[in-house]
């Protein structure tokens, strides 16, 4: 039996001088999901979402579309930061998920299809 690898692969530690623009790169290995993430946790604050692609669409979050872009390419998704400042400190995450769609249980007596996903 031949074994998977799932994983992604991102950039490693990065110390950037402020006001110069940075990109942090990920990529999936040994698959393809349809969404990616990026995130980033601060010492002070909650994991918070950046950024998700599902396919070529793009969500963003309001703090940081005005200085942030990405790119997705088919396994990867590269996220630019303009003009890094102090602010923007914190460890970057990157995600992949697998989408399912559910059918929708309008019956609990019958037998159900149900589905989950998982962010990894």
């Amino acid at each position: 039996m031949m074994s998977r690898i799932l994983s992604t692969h991102q950039s490693p530690h990065l110390f950037v001088t402020e006001d110069l623009n940075v990109t942090l790169k990920c990529s999936q290995i040994g698959t393809s999901h349809n969404s990616m993430y990026w995130f980033r946790k601060t010492p002070t604050e909650p994991l918070e979402q950046i950024v998700h692609f599902f396919v070529k669409t793009e969500n963003w979050e309001k703090d940081f579309k005005q200085r942030a872009s990405a790119v997705r390419n088919g396994a990867s998704l590269d996220l630019t930061l303009a003009k890094v400042q102090s602010s923007d400190s914190g460890v970057y995450y990157c995600a992949k998920q697998d989408a399912h769609q559910c059918n929708p249980i309008y019956n609990l007596n019958k037998n159900t299809n149900t589905c989950s996903s998982e962010v990894t």
